[in-house]
């Protein structure tokens, strides 16, 4: 019952015009037949805009390390009749998908979560289609704040080093985000 009222949260948090999600949605340039990976896709409000743009012959993946998380996801997508989303529960480490499978990976406030992120880059670059993109939206740091506080936060030097480390160069960073990091990153040849 509170994790449900949690992730209605989630959800109106994300889907908040403050946040801007419809614009985030049009800079992901998403096309229909396309695969979709939301990692850490909590109450699955991004996971089912993207549904609507990859159409029926796309797929969007709903990743979650929490059962909790994709048991609400599951039960809203049955009520709405969402055919092309597909709960995937994964570690840390393991997403579970298939080697080259995916065109897309979003992860929005995830990156700091991460507790190795260049080995999880690393074994994400092995899931992505050649010419496949990771958008990684995180929080900036702010002094007086609880996601500056808490260790809440990516600094943009740590976000692109990480990647290009994992073998990721930047290929659009957005900065219509007030307090958050947006940059999509393609594979380096």
């Amino acid at each position: 019952m509170l994790t449900g009222f949690k992730l209605r949260m989630l959800n109106r948090r994300a889907s908040s015009p403050k946040n801007k999600p419809l614009k985030i949605i049009e800079k992901l340039n998403i096309e229909k037949g396309m695969v979709v990976g939301d990692v850490g896709t909590g109450g699955g409000y991004f996971a089912i805009e993207f549904s609507k743009k990859v159409g029926q012959k796309g797929k969007v993946y709903a990743i979650d390390i929490n059962k909790e998380f994709l048991d609400f996801i599951s039960d809203n997508i049955e009520k709405k009749g969402i055919k092309n989303i597909e709960i995937k529960l994964a570690n840390p480490y393991n997403l579970n998908l298939p080697g080259k499978s995916v065109d897309l990976f979003f992860q929005r406030n995830v990156f700091h979560h991460l507790s190795e992120p260049l080995e999880y880059f690393k074994n994400i670059k092995k899931i992505l289609k050649d010419n496949g993109r990771i958008a990684i939206i995180d929080y900036k740091k702010k002094k007086f704040s609880f996601t500056g506080l808490f260790g809440h936060y990516t600094s943009k030097n740590t976000l692109i080093e990480t990647m290009d480390s994992a073998g990721f160069s930047p290929l659009e960073n957005f900065d219509f985000l007030q307090d958050q990091l947006f940059i999509i990153f393609e594979s380096k040849s």
